[in-house]
């Protein structure tokens, strides 16, 4: 519910703004993410539905089964989501680890941090191979990707733990706190900003109000879930 109820507002904002029929087909696959323009709302809601599966009729074997469904979205899905293929698993093993993760020293952090940086960077060179780039539309680009996306994140992850002043700046927190609804309020419109430094400031401002107003909502909805 959390993830959906902004997300149906927004739809039904966009929809609203370019004057599209409510009552058609392509509005109703858009508000339950099953067909959207939000590729990785579409993304999510799968996930979600397998781990609920997982969780209710295999839990014994829920991991296996994640690991499994992450190879065959490596080698199946487009490469939007096929980059993207781990990044459900590995949040789920940082939650089921978290005990473990939280006692690592600050030299280990440091450690880790500079293996998924080295990581990340030796995929992202591959990349730029033109023999890579001719795969794009393969399993092997995934595979790429997937060495630069997850690592580079993990990265980040692992800097924000042990440098103290990003996690104190309220700006930051803020703003990681409003990321879903950011990315709701922005992805529909920053293409048309053409460009223009101005349009695109007033645009941050006002992605930043609506993003407020969509994350106060989201809140109500978790306190009358709870």
């Amino acid at each position: 519910m959390r993830v959906l109820v902004p997300y149906f507002i927004v739809i039904s904002l966009i929809y609203a703004f370019e004057q599209r029929d409510f009552l058609s087909r392509d509005y109703l696959l858009e508000i339950t993410g099953l067909c959207t323009q939000y590729w990785y709302i579409a993304f999510w809601v799968k996930w979600y539905i397998a781990y609920w599966l997982f969780s209710r009729f295999f839990l014994c074997c829920r991991t296996l089964l994640l690991l499994l469904m992450a190879v065959a979205v490596l080698l199946f899905f487009p490469n939007i989501e096929g980059e993207q293929a781990f990044s459900f698993v590995a949040g789920y093993g940082a939650s089921v680890g978290v005990a473990r993760l939280r006692s690592l020293s600050v030299r280990s952090l440091c450690l880790w941090a500079l293996a998924f940086f080295f990581v990340a960077t030796a995929f992202w060179v591959m990349k730029q191979m033109p023999f890579v780039r001719g795969l794009e539309d393969t399993f092997v680009y995934n595979v790429v990707q997937c060495g630069i996306k997850l690592p580079y994140a993990s990265f980040f992850v692992a800097l924000l733990s042990v440098v103290p002043g990003l996690t104190g700046s309220r700006f930051l927190l803020f703003t990681g706190a409003l990321s879903y609804e950011l990315y709701l309020v922005q992805m529909p419109f920053y293409s048309r900003l053409a460009g223009s430094l101005g349009y695109a400031l007033l645009f941050c401002i006002m992605c930043y109000v609506l993003a407020y107003l969509l994350h106060s909502i989201d809140r109500k909805v978790a306190s009358l879930m709870c």
